[in-house]
């Protein structure tokens, strides 16, 4: 009988093993418990690139065009860096140089501090800035002293697109990544030859602009300034113009056009010209550099006559708010499109493809929405006293 009890216990006792060594397998593995939340976060937007698009969104519509060499936009809300990925370029001790067309005042300082952020948020070192003051030649010489630097990227806005298929065939050749703004050159292939295009929406600029010239002539008789250079955006804006006002407004005729090619001196020129010619005209189009143009209308004693632009611009508001000949402005959103610029070089630099043909939202200024306005296209150009004065 003893020996049985101890039988019994013995199988017992084993019995009770085995359910508790099963229960322990059952029990969630430590590394799984301890998995670090930092590392999951690390795949989300960059908090910062998401934060500074604030304000835009109802900006951004349909987009029923295509970009030059048939290229598809996107909304700029597809350039988007993870929080690893931001991390990886600091990493790094990434320089970046920038090749400017030419200088427009306050547009170009808020352009231009658009990419400074970016590249400051990425880590990436600026270490060379120029102006090529819209002279093809300069740009090419421009690009030739920054190559001498070995920068990691170079960001541009090509003066044209056909000379400028020279001036950056050193860069490509040399493994720099481009970043281009606005233009293209000729025949350059995304992906290969350049990182990605960021740029306005041009779509709404041009038909925002001849809607505008729709309300300010009275005789129905207008006149259009255009760029006379190959320039994709401008030229593709100019169309624009001229399409809605045949198609919407059949009443508006185009009395006169006039090309410009250096807007410091040659704006005012046409303007003048189409004054004295066409007396008739009462509403003056221009692709950009609406001051000129009402420097002419007011050197004729023409106040009767709307000027209608695109580019915001201290000097243009100034003229606007004070009565003078400048009617409307349309803006694109000049500081985002920096800051898109910037992201592209990070796009860059890791190897990762980004979207062909950005773009960022475009809208009509008027003295009603001009100081919201000027905090979203400018950011970081602070509203100038002489406009809250005449405001």
């Amino acid at each position: 009988m003893k020996k049985y009890y101890v039988i019994l216990f013995l199988v017992v006792f084993l019995l009770s093993m085995l359910l508790l060594a099963g229960a322990k397998k059952e029990e969630p593995a430590p590394m799984e418990e301890a998995e670090p939340v930092a590392e999951v976060g690390g795949d989300e937007a960059d908090p910062w690139i998401i934060e500074v698009r604030g304000g835009l969104e109802k900006y951004r519509g349909e987009i029923i065009f295509d970009g030059p060499q048939g290229k598809t936009p996107t909304w700029d809300t597809e350039l988007v860096l993870t929080v690893n990925e931001v991390e990886q370029i600091r990493k790094g001790s990434y320089t970046a140089a920038i090749a400017w067309h030419g200088q427009q005042g306050e547009y170009t300082d808020a352009l231009g501090g658009g990419i400074k952020d970016g590249l400051k948020h990425l880590g990436i070192k600026l270490v060379a800035e120029a102006s090529a003051d819209f002279d093809p030649a300069k740009q090419k010489t421009d690009v030739e002293t920054m190559m001498a630097l070995k920068p990691d990227v170079i960001i541009t806005l090509p003066t044209d697109s056909v000379t400028s298929v020279a001036t950056f065939r050193p860069v490509v050749d040399a493994g720099t990544k481009l970043v281009l703004i606005s233009n293209q050159p000729d025949g350059y292939v995304h992906g290969k030859d350049f990182v990605g295009i960021t740029t306005s929406m041009p779509y709404d600029q041009g038909r925002f602009m001849a809607d505008a010239m729709a309300v300010a002539t009275k005789t129905n008789k207008v006149g259009i300034i255009f760029f006379d250079a190959d320039f994709w955006i401008v030229n593709f804006i100019d169309g624009v113009v001229r399409d809605t006002l045949a198609d919407d407004y059949p009443r508006i005729e185009i009395a006169a056009e006039q090309g410009f090619a250096n807007p410091a001196t040659d704006i005012e020129n046409a303007a003048l010209a189409i004054i004295q010619r066409y007396p008739e005209v009462d509403t003056l189009y221009v692709s950009f550099g609406a001051l000129p143009a009402a420097l002419a209308c007011e050197s004729a004693e023409r106040d009767d006559i709307s000027v209608i632009s695109q580019g915001l611009d201290k000097p243009y508001m100034q003229n606007m708010l004070s009565g003078g000949n400048i009617y409307a402005i349309i803006t694109d959103s000049t500081y985002n499109i920096g800051v898109n610029a910037a992201l592209l070089a990070g796009y860059g630099i890791l190897g990762k493809s980004a979207p062909e043909y950005t773009i960022s939202p475009s809208a009509t200024i008027t003295k009603e929405n001009l100081r919201e306005m000027w905090k979203l296209a400018f950011r970081v150009v602070p509203f100038p006293k002489e406009l809250e004065e005449l405001m």
